[in-house]
């Protein structure tokens, strides 16, 4: 992938981890998203853009909490694509006028560069681009994803919040499971140099995905009924589980579709179009298939499994999905089923 060295692209793999462990390196953007930036987006809409892959599954939380959250509008979004030989493209290898600058680039990095001439390290997506600062605000996916909750849009939606006051604690101890044991536990798996690394990275994963088995056969969604961001860290590394890591990343223990509970819960959460939207199977086999020449030198794409994410399943009697709201109480979430037709492609 390569990685910028004072400002410089560099090519090579860049960092991901920080130590042998496979702890995964902070963002050097991850700061919690001010209140400011948050009140701008409603009053100044198109400031800020979203910059996420199709194929990355931190992107993915990020676009769908902007489509629950309807924010179409307010945050433009920009789909990083294309052949990944500097690093992500902006637009399918395609020059970009980067907003607010002038400029015209072709790869992320660019982006990273414009805010910071001196930048050293990955150039990471997704990000968030404030195109009057000429800077980028955020590339850490848990931030703006809450910044994103925080939004009050003109929307109906812009009442709702999926981290609300008397869950927070809950819903941050299961996301920290979530990304430690599985999220980040594939890629540990994945990338592992040596046996030892490989097996507590699989154990773990599938220790994990055991748990959330068991939570998933008592209710609909993570928290029972209610939507949260832990069903928006959950669902991306689902939808890639037999697609790239089961296979890719060498998780082959067992499948998703070997967990009644969770490939139900995940077929479930397909059929609402703020999942659905933005599951491009085909972006997602390519990104990292053709992006990882360690164990993959030449280029070489599996096939999808075969696999019916449309086949009926029994959540619904769980309950309707419900959604909490910002100053108390709870609504019916409306999960506006997405057309079958469209969910094999990026709907924006």
């Amino acid at each position: 992938m390569g990685r910028l060295v004072d400002g410089q692209w560099t090519k090579g793999e860049g960092d991901l981890f920080r130590n042998e462990r496979s702890d995964r390196l902070k963002s050097r953007h991850g700061d919690e998203v001010p209140d400011d930036v948050i009140a701008a987006m409603t009053t100044k809409p198109s400031r800020y853009f979203l910059i996420a892959s199709l194929s990355c599954p931190w992107s993915h939380r990020t676009l769908i909490m902007h489509r629950i959250k309807s924010l179409e509008i307010v945050v433009p979004v920009q789909i990083a694509s294309g052949k990944r030989d500097k690093g992500y493209p902006v637009n399918d290898n395609r020059v970009w006028r980067l907003p607010g600058t002038g400029r015209d680039v072709t790869y992320v990095y660019e982006v990273y560069t414009a805010s910071d001439d001196t930048y050293s390290g990955r150039a990471s997506v997704p990000l968030l681009w404030d195109s009057v600062k000429r800077l980028i605000v955020s590339n850490e996916s848990m931030q703006i994803m809450k910044a994103f909750d925080r939004v009050q849009s003109r929307d109906s939606n812009g009442d709702i919040t999926l981290y609300p006051e008397d869950l927070r604690s809950e819903i941050d101890e299961l996301n920290k499971r979530i990304f430690l044991g599985l999220a980040n536990g594939v890629y540990r798996a994945g990338l592992a140099h040596s046996q030892s690394h490989y097996d507590d990275a699989v154990a773990d994963v599938f220790e994990t995905l055991d748990l959330l088995e068991v939570r998933l056969a008592r209710g609909r969604l993570m928290f029972g009924q209610r939507l949260t961001l832990s069903d928006l860290l959950l669902f991306p590394v689902l939808a890639r589980f037999d697609v790239v890591y089961h296979t890719h990343f060498r998780c082959t223990r067992h499948r998703l579709v070997d967990y009644p509970s969770l490939w139900g819960y995940a077929r479930d959460l397909f059929g609402w179009e703020p999942f659905a939207g933005d599951v491009d199977f085909a972006a997602i086999r390519s990104g990292y298939f053709h992006n990882d020449g360690d164990h993959n030198p030449h280029g070489i794409v599996s096939e999808q499994p075969d696999c019916d994410w449309s086949a009926p399943h029994s959540r619904d009697s769980f309950g309707a999905p419900l959604v909490s709201l910002r100053n108390g109480g709870v609504r019916e979430f409306e999960t506006l089923t997405a057309n079958s037709n469209e969910r094999k492609g990026n709907l924006r």
